[in-house]
């Protein structure tokens, strides 16, 4: 008798132990899946203000170089649409890239909605991006 007692005991601790460790590492897989949308995001956030630089670094030559407005507009536009496919691209592969089961964490849809996540999470991308590790 009591070593189905020993047993019992052996199981119920074994599928306790399971249980709290499936719980801990879903707690952990979400927090990884939340600070990697962060750091991606402030990484797209990051390449669009690099591409701000180019782009007011070759307005200014092609006001030097005394191009025409029809030509500086035409960049402009160009350029524009350039930074609007790079939004709409990344959001749209992110979002791509999540199985069915994780599409319910997302807490984003479009650009806008992904910045406003941002913004509310902006501790933890300035965090990563410090030098204060």
């Amino acid at each position: 008798m009591e070593w189905i007692l020993y047993l019992l005991t052996f199981v119920f601790g074994y599928a306790t132990c399971r249980t709290f460790y499936f719980l801990r590492s879903s707690r952990l897989s979400l927090l990884l899946l939340k600070t990697s949308h962060l750091i991606y995001l402030s990484t797209i956030i990051k390449a669009l203000e690099n591409f701000s630089y180019s782009r007011e670094i070759m307005r200014e030559h092609m006001l030097k170089t005394e191009k025409n407005g029809a030509q500086i507009s035409s960049f402009e536009y160009r350029f524009d649409e350039e930074v609007r496919n790079l939004k709409n691209c990344s959001i749209r592969t992110l979002i791509d890239q999540h199985p069915t089961f994780f599409k319910n964490t997302l807490k984003f849809h479009d650009w806008e909605s992904s910045m406003g996540y941002l913004m509310e999470n902006k501790e933890v991308a300035l965090r990563f991006w410090s030098n204060d590790r």
